[in-house]
């Protein structure tokens, strides 16, 4: 297997096309959105490469489709657990919240 030196250009390159799937997803662009994240993701599998979770959370695993807040993505907080719900293929991920808890003096 031959092994591509430029391994970091492939990765800054597949990160700007994420960012550039959301501006066209935002601008009424779907289908050509999806078609750079998953040109962005073909990148990550051959050339062995982690895309960061940043990244990672801001399309659907099941139809790459950009999730942009109140267009194609539904946000409810239900129990401390945050459900993403993808608007075009019903797809459903949670993440449990975690709140920082203050120190509360008391006053004497």
């Amino acid at each position: 297997m031959v092994r591509v030196k430029n391994v970091k250009m492939y990765k800054k390159r597949s990160l700007q096309l994420i960012r550039l799937a959301i501006e066209l997803a935002k601008n009424n662009n779907i289908e050509l959105a999806r078609m750079y994240i998953k040109l962005a993701l073909l990148y990550s599998r051959k050339l062995k490469f982690k895309i960061p979770i940043e990244y990672k959370r801001l399309f659907c695993r099941k139809c790459f489709t950009p999730l942009i807040i109140g267009i194609t993505e539904r946000r409810r907080i239900k129990n401390k657990v945050l459900v993403r719900t993808c608007l075009y293929c019903g797809w459903t991920r949670r993440y449990k919240l975690q709140y920082k808890t203050t120190n509360k003096k008391s006053k004497s």
